[in-house]
């Protein structure tokens, strides 16, 4: 039976600095994992689990994300879980995201087979570094990451992934307040409203709690706009090293004309 999953997966600056951080311990420590599966940094918030009612699963996890406010969470240092040897940066979760993935074990329990630490209280946020390490392995990725700097910054929870044999089946966008099918959670065009949103965010211009349960109305674009998106040409110019002040490429009469001009 095919396996469901449910995470958050870090985007911009963060995704960019641990996806870096885990391909930089996997070759120096030479672990040789990363190099076969590409990283995609996350925190897993509802471990692999399997259902028979999909179409609940999608409708219950839309509907806790809608009564859910923004979430935030700080990474604070690297840790690590002795009796499985993982290493992994250590997640302080918000009030907020701490009972969101309560809410959403809840509401999941009566009919999704779900792992033991789900039904936990107490549950170890992190994003894992490296992983299914021997004892070898695991000492020298230890003694790696104590040489390094601890990274200390916060992180804003801007979509939660429902994920179905790895691919992403749903997603809910806590800034636009609204749930994402695949094809929308992977679109550019709907990713940089979010980022629009974001910032407005930081800046004090936005707050997205006001409309928790009230989608953030998307203009549709008309069929005509959809076809001229898919044929339109990319406005991207490219030059090179055109000497243009070599003279050596100038005829007499030119150079005495190109020399004199203020440019």
């Amino acid at each position: 039976m095919v396996h469901y999953l449910i995470e958050f997966r870090f985007q911009g600056r963060a995704k960019s600095e641990i996806k870096k951080l885990i391909l930089e311990v996997d070759k120096r420590c030479r672990i040789g994992n990363a190099r076969r599966k590409r990283p995609v940094p996350h925190i897993t918030l509802v471990a692999p689990f399997q259902t028979r009612n999909e179409r609940k699963l999608i409708k219950d996890f839309y509907d806790v994300c809608s009564k859910s406010p923004l979430m935030k969470f700080r990474i604070r240092g690297f840790n690590t879980f002795e009796n499985n040897r993982v290493v992994y940066l250590d997640i302080n979760p918000s009030e907020n995201l701490d009972r969101f993935r309560l809410n959403l074990s809840k509401k999941l329990q009566p009919y999704c087979k779900l792992q033991p630490t789900d039904y936990e209280r107490k549950y170890y946020f992190h994003s894992t570094v490296a992983m299914k390490l021997t004892p070898q392995k695991f000492s020298r990725v230890k003694s790696y990451i104590r040489r390094k700097e601890k990274p200390n910054f916060n992180h804003v929870v801007v979509r939660a992934t429902l994920l179905k044999g790895g691919k992403i089946l749903r997603e809910y966008d806590f800034l636009l307040r609204r749930p994402l099918v695949r094809r929308l959670a992977k679109d550019r065009g709907v990713y940089t409203k979010t980022l629009d949103l974001l910032k407005a965010y930081f800046e004090g211009k936005y707050n997205p709690n006001e409309f928790i349960g009230e989608p953030i109305k998307m203009k549709k674009k008309k069929f005509f706009e959809k076809l001229k998106d898919i044929f339109r040409k990319p406005k991207t110019f490219i030059t090179s090293d055109l000497h243009l002040d070599h003279t050596n490429l100038l005829s007499n009469t030119a150079k005495d004309h190109f020399l004199t001009q203020k440019i």
